[in-house]
């Protein structure tokens, strides 16, 4: 016979109100109370209806989390430390990988509301991500992830300041030949880093040509593609990879023609994952702090979860500054000069930068290629 709320009290000795309290945390019980109610449910083996439970409280203490994939060492890592904080706040988490696809995406999101999960934690796929259109037909709140929205709560990285991190460390080590390898710049925040990149060397008089930009998707091919740049004359003295799996690509394809890093060639990458530490020599690299990145995001979602339609939390948009991990990939330029910084500041945050916004140089500035 199946077991009930009523045998567990019966066999506990206590009302069945009061297991009801302890299975929905609903009221405080004594220790004693509590110890008789769990060794009922155990020896009764008493399971829990979490479909009648979130039909009655209309909450089913789960989020769904969706990734562009799950391939991507940053993505796993986010994922890992939101599925982390949420396992400690009491939520289970469904997780969905939308492979890049917007479709897929929103078809994804469609289908976790009809799971009745609490609430959603987003990594959008690109620009043309269409859940954004529709929250006004999506029933429970979105957090957006790593990626900004207007208007809709997100948390990321200043990822513009980054880009002005990895040019003025390049730019101060007197590389004045560099190179670019660009993934997605349909993708906000990975525009936002190469608009950053080039506006700092703009502030050492320098631009990169069209030609010293390779561009693709953000993956170990187009790492591949730093053989297009070494056949550039000049040829490249630095890089700057706008993630760091594009970076490792970009190593592997030099080590295999026989380049020396960072005697022949810097480089310098964007997220700081793990496996970048243990490169030899590790990689410099912006960090992204993803551990505060996916712990804001539950943060703000679970607060927004508690409110519920009503409440409003204390910020909209989160953006965290990141920070350069310099390592042994980089070098001075053994020839060529010092490159000498304009001034020795560098603000700790700046505001997100509007897709089509433009930033032109210091004024009085020279913007003739590779020259200091």
């Amino acid at each position: 016979m199946k077991a009930t709320i009523r045998s567990v009290a019966k066999l506990a000795g206590v009302a069945p109100s009061t297991v009801s309290h302890y299975l929905n945390q609903t009221a405080p019980l004594s220790a004693a109370t509590a110890k008789s109610v769990e060794e009922a449910i155990a020896a009764l083996n008493y399971r829990v209806n979490l479909g009648a439970r979130s039909l009655r409280l209309r909450k089913t203490n789960s989020i769904g989390v969706v990734i562009p994939n799950i391939t991507s060492p940053f993505f796993g890592e986010i994922a890992a430390v939101m599925e982390n904080r949420l396992w400690e706040r009491g939520f289970q988490t469904l997780l969905c990988i939308s492979e890049r696809s917007p479709e897929r995406e929103l078809s994804q999101v469609a289908h976790l509301v009809s799971r009745q999960v609490d609430g959603i934690l987003l990594v959008y796929c690109s620009q043309k991500s269409r859940v954004a259109e529709t929250l006004s037909d999506i029933s429970v709140p979105i957090v957006f992830v790593d990626r900004r929205v207007p208007d809709q709560y997100s948390v990321c990285t200043d990822n513009f300041l980054g880009g002005r991190l990895a040019g003025r460390h390049l730019a101060t080590l007197g590389h004045r030949v560099i190179g670019l390898l660009c993934g997605e710049p349909s993708v906000e925040n990975v525009a936002e880093r190469i608009q950053g990149f080039q506006v700092e060397l703009q502030r050492f008089g320098l631009e990169i040509p069209e030609a010293y930009k390779a561009k693709g998707r953000q993956d170990l091919q187009l790492g591949l593609r730093i053989t297009d740049l070494l056949q550039l004359d000049p040829r490249p003295t630095a890089i700057f990879a706008t993630n760091d799996i594009v970076a490792i690509g970009a190593w592997r394809k030099l080590v295999e023609s026989g380049f020396r890093i960072p005697r022949d060639i810097s480089i310098v990458g964007f997220d700081d994952i793990a496996i970048s530490r243990f490169l030899v020599p590790p990689l410099t690299t912006v960090a992204q702090p993803y551990r505060e990145i996916g712990a804001k995001a539950v943060e703000l979602l679970v607060d927004l979860v508690q409110a519920g339609e009503t409440g409003k939390p204390a910020q909209e948009n989160v953006i965290l500054a990141p920070t350069l991990k310099i390592r042994g990939s980089t070098a001075p330029l053994k020839k060529g000069g010092a490159g000498k910084a304009i001034d020795g500041r560098l603000p700790q945050r700046t505001k997100p930068v509007p897709p089509k916004s433009k930033r032109s140089s210091r004024k009085g500035a020279s913007r003739r290629p590779f020259k200091s």
